[in-house]
């Protein structure tokens, strides 16, 4: 049995995760789970005695079914937010700019129902303009401007409500 790594006490609850940052022709690929009403990048939790690179490469190809690698490291960000369920969440997240391993993949966007840990989740997948991040309701909110940015690189962030 796959163990994510999630603790929680009396006030938070927390986790460790990965996302993955894939841009072609000045676009992002974006994810909406559930039908949310916002989008985030994919990726999901580290599980116990796995590396963020092992994490961050299992939990593409989950999501998306094609294979990718990691063109870098871009950072990680400590977020403190209280989610849609009134949760708190301390949650530490290693970012990576990620590419498909098919040179000529054709990557449209797409819906597909994942099984996560016998849980059925709806994935929206989308492609949006780097340049029109600001009408898009991503989560966090911060990630539309370290998308704009030129540098993705940004070494270690603390985002706390």
């Amino acid at each position: 049995m796959r163990e994510s790594i999630k603790i929680k006490n009396d006030k938070y609850t927390f986790k460790f995760r990965v996302s993955g940052v894939i841009i072609k022709d000045n676009k992002v690929l974006l994810l909406e789970m559930d039908d949310a009403g916002f989008f985030c990048l994919p990726g999901g939790h580290v599980e116990l005695g796995e590396t963020t690179e092992e994490a961050m490469l299992r939990e593409m190809m989950e999501e998306t079914t094609k294979e990718t690698y990691i063109k870098k490291y871009l950072g990680v960000i400590e977020n403190y937010f209280t989610n849609k369920h009134n949760i708190n969440i301390h949650e530490i997240a290693f970012y990576y700019l990620m590419d498909f391993k098919e040179e000529n993949i054709d990557i449209k966007d797409l819906i597909r129902i994942e099984d996560d840990q016998g849980v059925k989740v709806k994935l929206n997948f989308k492609w949006f303009n780097l340049d029109e991040l600001d009408n898009i309701n991503i989560k966090p909110e911060y990630l539309k401007e370290i998308l704009a940015k030129d540098n993705l690189e940004f070494n270690h962030l603390i985002i706390k409500d």
